[in-house]
C-alpha cells in the first residue's frame, strides 16, 4: 500500500511538472517560469559523476554523524541539549497561540497581496476580505473553529485551482492543528466564555505528528518538483542570485545538494527523528534565506511557525524520538 502511494505521488509529480508552477514563482516571474518548466537529469547527473561533488557530500555526512556523536556522547552537550529540552517544554502553554499568529498572519498577509493562500495564486482580488477578516478573527482568538474551518475550504479550494498547492501543507497543518488543540487563550473566545465545539480535540496526542507531515510533506513536495522535476527554474535562481558565490560549487551541484538536503530534513520531521535540532537547523536556514532573497515573510509565516512549535513539543508520542526514547528507558 505505501509503495502504491508513494509511485502515485511521484507520478502526480511528473505529470504536473509541466503544467503548474512552482515556489520559484516567488522570485521569478511566470513567462520565465513556463519557458523553463520540464526535466533536465542530465544537469544533475553531472554533479554526480564529478568526484570533487561527492567528496563534499561523503565529507558533509561525515560531519553530521560527528556533531550526531559528540551530542549524544559528551556529558557538557547532553546536559546543556537535556537544559535546553526542559526549559523549550514550559513553553507548550504558548503552542496553541503561536499557531494561531502564524495562520492568522499568513491570511492577512495573502489577502492584502491578493493572494490566494500562496503567491504561487496570485491576483485573487474576491478572496482578499475574507481572508483578512479570518486572519484578524484567528489572531484576536474570536470565532477561532468556525474561521479555521474556513480557512480549511479555502486552502482546498486553492489545492483545486493549482496542484502546486501541495508544496503549502504547512497552511492546511497549522490550521487541523488549532481544529485539534481548540484553545483560544488569549483571546475573545476565552474571555467571553465561548463553549468548546471543535469535535477534533479528542486527538490532541496527533497535534505534533499533524505538524510534522505538514511541514515535512510540503519539504519534500518542493525537494522533489523544485530541484529534480524541475531543475531548470533553481538552475536559475542559483545564477540569477550569483549563489556560487556563496558556495563555489557548479550550478548542478547547488541545485542536487538543496534538494537532497530539503528531502532530508523533511523525511526526518515526518519520521520525528532528531525533531528538535532539525526544527532548529530548519528554522536558521529558512530565516537565512528568507533575508538573503528578501521574500515576503506572509508567505513563510507558516514554516516559522510550525518549527517552532516542533522545537517546543519535540515529535510526540508518535515519533522515532520517543521510540528511542522508551528504548533507552
Amino acid at each position: 500500500m505505501i509503495k502504491y502511494l508513494s509511485g502515485l505521488f511521484i507520478f502526480f509529480i511528473i505529470f504536473y511538472a509541466n503544467k503548474t508552477e512552482a515556489h520559484v514563482r516567488y522570485l521569478l516571474d511566470e513567462e520565465t517560469v513556463s519557458q523553463n518548466s520540464g526535466t533536465n537529469f542530465n544537469l544533475l547527473w553531472e554533479a554526480i559523476k564529478d568526484p570533487t561533488n561527492i567528496s563534499l557530500v561523503l565529507g558533509t555526512i561525515f560531519v553530521v554523524v560527528i556533531a550526531i556523536i559528540a551530542c549524544t556522547k559528551i556529558n557538557i552537550l547532553k546536559n546543556k541539549l537535556n537544559s535546553i529540552k526542559k526549559q523549550a517544554e514550559t513553553y507548550l502553554v504558548f503552542t496553541p497561540w503561536m499557531l494561531r499568529l502564524a495562520l492568522g498572519i499568513a491570511l492577512i498577509g495573502s489577502g492584502t497581496a491578493f493572494n490566494l493562500v500562496s503567491p504561487a495564486l496570485s491576483g485573487y482580488e474576491g478572496f482578499a476580505t475574507i481572508q483578512i477578516l479570518l486572519g484578524f478573527l484567528i489572531m484576536a482568538g474570536f470565532l477561532v473553529i468556525p474561521a479555521t474551518l474556513l480557512a480549511v475550504a479555502i486552502y482546498f479550494y486553492a489545492l483545486f485551482q493549482d496542484f502546486y498547492i501541495l508544496g503549502n501543507l504547512d497552511f492546511l497543518a497549522v490550521a487541523i492543528a488549532l481544529l485539534i488543540l481548540d484553545n483560544e487563550k488569549p483571546g475573545l473566545d476565552d474571555l467571553i466564555g465561548m463553549p468548546k465545539i471543535s469535535p477534533f480535540s479528542i486527538f490532541k496526542k496527533y497535534v505534533p505528528l499533524v505538524l510534522r507531515f505538514g511541514i515535512g510533506g510540503a519539504m519534500i513536495f518542493l525537494a522533489l518538483y523544485e530541484k529534480i522535476f524541475n531543475p531548470n527554474l533553481s538552475e536559475l535562481i542559483v545564477l540569477g542570485f550569483d549563489l556560487q558565490k556563496v558556495f563555489p560549487v557548479s550550478v548542478g551541484m547547488w541545485v542536487l545538494s538543496t534538494g537532497i538536503i530539503e528531502f532530508v530534513i523533511g523525511m526526518s520531521l515526518i519520521l520525528g527523528l532528531f525533531t528538535r535540532v532539525t526544527s532548529a537547523i530548519a528554522f536558521i536556514v529558512l530565516s537565512l534565506s528568507f533575508f538573503y532573497f528578501g521574500e515576503d515573510v506572509a508567505s513563510h509565516i507558516t514554516l516559522f511557525g510550525i518549527l517552532a512549535v516542533l522545537f517546543i513539543t519535540s515529535g510526540g508520542k508518535y515519533s522515532l524520538d520517543n521510540y528511542f526514547k522508551k528504548q533507552q528507558s
